[in-house]
């Protein structure tokens, strides 16, 4: 099947990654990325084809939300790629599968055994820990090493019950350097941090982290020719670039409001864009987090939406006194809205300065009337 006409190519980023993990001494690499900039699209459309093409075999496995049972989905990936098929089906296919039994072909029996993914949860066995390892072992290969492919493995960050598993597969890669190779992707920087940079991190210093780059002009150049093709109509590429920066470079913003344009001719630039921002608003659950919030809450969200991490300061705080109406809040105060809005998962402290953790939240932030603040 095609690539999708949409799919704008980070060829030479792919090929920088390649040449790192073949070419180069390490063996690893740590991706961050924030939420929603086409960190998967990439890893699926760019550097799986070309990692194929090199006669490499990869693995895919996304951690997101599998903190009840990561080793099931990693084992279960491991297993479907030694089965071989289509990668885009067992991508696809790859959370779905799991449960309640887990079918696995173990590397050297020839026999297909059955695993309750009940018994993956929590606390891994020992004999689960060595399965993990014999896969390893079946999928190394030091003529074209294979390429695993970790997405979201902050996610492993989460629990004390992976702790066995993420020194299980540290050992395994430690041991398998020129064989096994990987990549670590992940949209939270501390999450990252946890996993690669603390000194007691359990893979300290085992990769070398890079960043996923921020699409330009040429991104959308790609996207306008795209939509005159198909919506035969022109956008102003002023118009389109404006927004995209508005946006801080947000490729799945972009094409939101790219589609909007298209299927609602009244449409305008602006009005495309509180239209996209009220979608993305519900889908995401920006909503219903704006929703939980007092209006002190909401002030300290926007000064991290614009880039105040310093929101302790009294320029900060005469700012929310102005932006709530009502008397400059106390550190106390502030304290406690950003330990609520850390709750919520709508921030994260990177080194020592809070964050928001997704961009779109930031940009729907902003949009939003001043009369919601006070």
């Amino acid at each position: 099947m095609p690539k999708s006409e949409w799919h704008f190519p980070r060829t030479a980023f792919a090929e920088r990654l390649h040449t790192l993990l073949i070419e180069s001494p390490t063996s690893a690499i740590s991706l961050f990325g924030p939420r929603r900039t086409g960190k998967t699209e990439f890893l699926i459309d760019d550097l799986i084809p070309l990692a194929r093409k090199k006669k490499h075999r990869v693995v895919y496995l996304s951690l997101w939300r599998t903190v009840d049972s990561p080793l099931a989905t990693i084992l279960h990936s491991f297993d479907a790629a030694l089965r071989g098929g289509n990668l885009g089906d067992r991508v696809g296919t790859a959370i779905r599968d799991l449960g309640p039994k887990l079918k696995l072909k173990p590397p050297g029996t020839g026999a297909e055994m059955e695993i309750d993914v009940g018994a993956l949860r929590g606390k891994p066995q020992d004999n689960h820990l060595l399965l993990l390892d014999q896969y390893c072992d079946r999928l190394a290969n030091e003529e074209h090493p294979t390429i695993l492919l970790f997405d979201e493995f902050q996610e492993l960050a989460t629990s004390e019950d992976t702790a066995s598993i993420v020194a299980a597969l540290r050992t395994s890669l430690d041991t398998r350097k020129r064989s096994l190779v990987s990549v670590f992707t992940g949209s939270s920087q501390e999450g990252l941090r946890k996993m690669f940079s603390a000194k007691d991190a359990p893979f300290y210093r085992f990769a070398t982290q890079t960043t996923l780059p921020q699409l330009g002009d040429d991104f959308v150049d790609h996207q306008l020719g795209v939509f005159k093709s198909k919506a035969k109509r022109k956008i102003d590429r002023d118009d389109a670039l404006r927004i995209f920066r508005e946006v801080e470079h947000n490729p799945l913003f972009f094409q939101q409001w790219l589609i909007a344009l298209m299927a609602y001719e009244e449409l305008n630039a602006d009005t495309a864009v509180a239209h996209v921002l009220d979608e993305l608003g519900t889908e995401f659950g920006f909503a219903a987090i704006w929703e939980k919030l007092g209006s002190l809450d909401r002030a300290t969200l926007r000064m991290l939406a614009e880039d105040s991490p310093q929101i302790y300061t009294e320029a900060v705080a005469a700012k929310m006194a102005k932006l709530t109406n009502q008397p400059r809040p106390s550190g106390a105060k502030v304290q406690a809205s950003v330990r609520k809005l850390s709750r919520y998962g709508a921030i994260e402290k990177v080194a020592k300065d809070w964050q928001i953790q997704d961009p779109l939240f930031g940009t729907w932030t902003r949009s939003r009337a001043v009369d919601e603040f006070s």
